[in-house]
């Protein structure tokens, strides 16, 4: 039996995303003041380089636009990342048939040099689940947060590796 489903969730930027934003505007407006200040000096480049430099900051700000979409076809897991509805980058393909263990994230143990791979909205909240794998003799621990059609479809093709909550299953 075939099984393929799909989500996706949007990044919620938080304190660190709005600092990055401040940032880069504070930048762009210093180096276009800048390229005022010596706009005689440039003899007519100036207009160019500030548009250049609003350019690159509104670039750079949308770049920070971040959705995650979790594909789960037979028994493989992948996760992308897009950015700014432009680019698309893979992050992970996991064959869930290969994976340690995936529940809830805050039941699973914490473990010491494990990395944490975090595909989720906004951290560890209320449905995120964790799925520890070893890729390349590392411990790994994903964090996604997926609806309950996608986790039951994933616990159809590794039943004993994935551990619902009771209100987790679909009705």
């Amino acid at each position: 039996m075939d099984i393929f489903c799909e989500y996706m969730v949007k990044h919620k930027k938080g304190v660190k995303e709005r600092l990055q934003t401040t940032g880069i505007i504070i930048a762009a407006l210093l180096l276009s003041f800048i390229l005022l200040a010596f706009s005689l000096l440039l003899l007519g480049l100036a207009p160019l380089l500030i548009c250049g430099t609003v350019y690159g900051a509104y670039w750079l700000i949308s770049r920070m636009n971040v959705e995650y979409e979790y594909i789960v076809t037979s028994s493989i897991l992948d996760i992308d990342k897009i950015m700014a509805r432009r680019s698309r980058k893979r992050i992970l393909s996991l064959d869930l048939k290969g994976i340690s263990i995936c529940q809830h994230a805050k039941d699973m143990p914490n473990q010491q040099g494990i990395k944490i791979i975090d595909a989720t909205p906004c951290g560890i909240e209320d449905g995120v689940y964790g799925i520890d794998f070893d890729k390349n003799g590392m411990k790994n621990r994903l964090l996604i947060k997926q609806n309950k059609k996608m986790l039951n479809q994933m616990k159809k093709s590794s039943p004993s590796l994935i551990k619902l909550r009771d209100e987790d299953y679909e009705e």
